[in-house]
């Protein structure tokens, strides 16, 4: 029965052993990393798990996957992520990754908590008062999936109303399990990844009065772009420009002045006119130094994804819910910080439907998402799954 009345619902979920099937899950997705927008084995391994579920599975996007469980007006969206990351994974763990790849962000927890949550809600499908729709994301580290699915419809067919994601996170000081809802407002920054070319003209070193030298424009621009926060964009405005690879010459070729040079690196924004005000503002100072050099100089802005924004409505609900359900020990807490300059591409979902945050403690360690020794605690595999189906029941049940 579901938890309309009395709280009976709940009793049965928890009666209901799911960990072990998902610790399984999981060590066979931690052990089998695929990274960006090209997951075909997790892709094909989700696919038949979502099949032997009872479940009709979709495409969407470039290899995302969406399912629908329920019947209703109302549709929320549950979405996690299955991309893992370019680093060589140094734990001790039996079940570690030896292909070059790492899931040191916690999406292979993600996607089978969400695989768990698949179950429970299929088994409880005919009682559901809504549409719960599942979204198993690729490419989110690379901040581009959650855009092609979207422009695949992902919103439509049936229309979705609201949704959440969920990520789990190592937390000093805090016991594993302990879940957490972000607040609202902007809680992640935007994202934009970008490319400066200085394209001038090499010479021998000792003859820089025959060349336009690349490395000594891009210097110029590297100094100028540091002047945006110095003296162009207030400083109650939050924000990150970082240059994280700067390349000129030719290892060995100390004597020559190349032909050109360029500089990779991210900008995070909290505001959506900062954000646009700096990219335009960065074009506008390296073409104009380019031009007093005589260099020709590009900015691309290769990639990017939008703040993620906590609607106060959604989250008021979830948390409400969970604060029922769940143990003292386990209610959720609001996190109480500033928003966080790193970036999630739900961010793109959270600007078309409202949406909320959830997070759950999975290591009490002082080391980092995406550290290649980072171990997250797989006991909490089955709570996650249970906090993805009470969201989307908090919901569903309240409107």
């Amino acid at each position: 029965m579901l938890f309309l009345k009395g709280g009976i619902r709940m009793e049965m979920i928890k009666e209901r052993t799911l960990q072990g099937e998902l610790v399984a899950i999981r060590r066979h997705l931690h052990q089998n990393p695929e990274v960006g927008m090209e997951l075909p084995a997790t892709k094909k391994f989700v696919w038949d798990k979502l099949v032997e579920y009872g479940y009709e599975p979709q495409a969407c996007g470039s290899m995302g996957i969406t399912c629908t469980v329920g019947q209703g007006e109302k549709v929320f969206l549950l979405r996690g992520d299955m991309d893992a990351l370019p680093l060589v994974e140094d734990t001790d763990l039996p079940f570690r990754s030896e292909n070059g790849a790492m899931h040191a962000c916690g999406h292979d927890m993600h996607t089978t908590m969400l695989l768990g949550a698949a179950k429970l809600l299929k088994a409880q499908e005919a009682d559901l008062t809504g549409v719960v729709k599942l979204l198993f994301q690729p490419g989110e580290e690379i901040l581009q999936e959650a855009k092609d699915c979207l422009a695949d419809g992902l919103l439509e067919n049936p229309k979705v109303d609201a949704g959440a994601m969920m990520h789990v996170f190592p937390f000093k000081g805090q016991p594993v399990n302990k879940i957490f809802t972000a607040p609202a407002g902007t809680f992640m920054a935007s994202a934009d990844w970008y490319e400066i070319k200085v394209e001038g003209v090499g010479s021998h070193g000792s003859m820089p009065e025959y060349s336009i030298d690349p490395i000594n424009v891009a210097t110029k621009i590297y100094d100028a772009l540091q002047t945006l926060s110095a003296r162009e964009i207030s400083s109650a405005e939050r924000f990150v420009l970082t240059i994280g690879e700067f390349v000129g010459g030719t290892p060995g070729s100390s004597n020559v002045i190349p032909n050109s040079a360029y500089m990779k690196g991210t900008l995070r924004t909290l505001k959506e006119d900062v954000r646009q005000q700096i990219k335009k503002r960065m074009v506008e100072i390296s073409e104009a130094i380019g031009q007093a050099f005589g260099a020709k100089v590009s900015v691309d802005f290769t990639n990017g994804c939008c703040s993620n924004e906590i609607d106060p409505t959604v989250t008021e609900i979830v948390k409400e819910r969970l604060a029922q359900v769940f143990p003292e020990d386990q209610a959720p807490e609001t996190i109480v910080a500033p928003p966080l300059m790193g970036s999630e591409d739900f961010g793109e979902i959270s600007h078309q439907i409202p949406t909320t945050t959830l997070l759950i403690t999975a290591a009490d360690t002082e080391l980092m998402l995406h550290n290649p020794k980072i171990v997250l605690d797989e006991n909490i595999m089955e709570l996650g799954a249970k906090v993805y189906v009470e969201a989307a029941l908090a919901y569903l049940e309240r409107n």
